[in-house]
């Protein structure tokens, strides 16, 4: 019987020692030290995504970006989108914004403004780089868009005909039935498409 105490009482000493390893080593930390994300994590690191955009963007010209597996995708897609460029730009002439040249301003704080057709739009955005999405809202109303980074001085910033037509309505109260049907014509005849800007530093 004494060689099994003598091994109990080493097993025990053992694991004594451990727990008191254990205790010293995590002694001092808690929990919540350990998983808790403060809102300063959050705004630091909301920051450093938008610092990625952040600046003074004018427009350069029509962007196009298609998608999906319509007839335009099957005829190639520098053809679609050098047809559609045509397009979009004689659409954007006759709402004027070939003069106007718009401009988007994104801080880094998530505040963003527009100059659009005269007026200016100011709200918030949230940017995912991963997704190359953006989302930016005016009034609680929000609006996505792609918004693709090309080097460190250009950005495409596109979005469904639909919602580029919100965009207009939203900035200027375009009522010229010309203008609404340049633009409504891409909504007509052309799916799985995205037209926007192409923005400059």
């Amino acid at each position: 019987m004494r060689p099994i105490l003598a091994i109990l009482c080493t097993l025990l000493l053992l694991s004594s020692c451990a727990a008191n390893r254990n205790t010293s080593t995590n002694q001092g930390l808690h929990p919540d030290e350990v998983f808790t994300i403060t809102e300063a994590d959050i705004a630091r690191e909301t920051r450093q995504i938008n610092s990625m955009i952040k600046g003074v963007w004018t427009y350069h010209g029509p962007s196009v970006d298609v998608s999906g597996k319509d007839v335009l995708y099957s005829l190639g897609k520098p053809i679609a989108k050098s047809k559609l460029k045509k397009k979009l730009k004689n659409a954007y002439n006759k709402i004027g914004l070939n003069k106007a040249r718009p401009q988007f301003t994104f801080n880094e704080d998530g505040t963003c403004a527009i100059e659009l057709l005269g007026a200016s739009l100011k709200g918030s955005y949230n940017y995912n780089p991963s997704q190359e999405k953006i989302t930016m809202k005016w009034h609680g109303i929000p609006l996505t868009a792609r918004l693709k980074r090309d080097g460190k001085k250009k950005v495409h910033i596109t979005f469904d005909a639909d919602k580029l037509l919100k965009l207009v309505s939203l900035a200027s109260k375009v009522s010229d039935s010309s203008a609404i049907k340049a633009l409504s014509f891409l909504m007509d005849h052309y799916d799985d498409v995205m037209v926007g800007f192409e923005l400059k530093k």
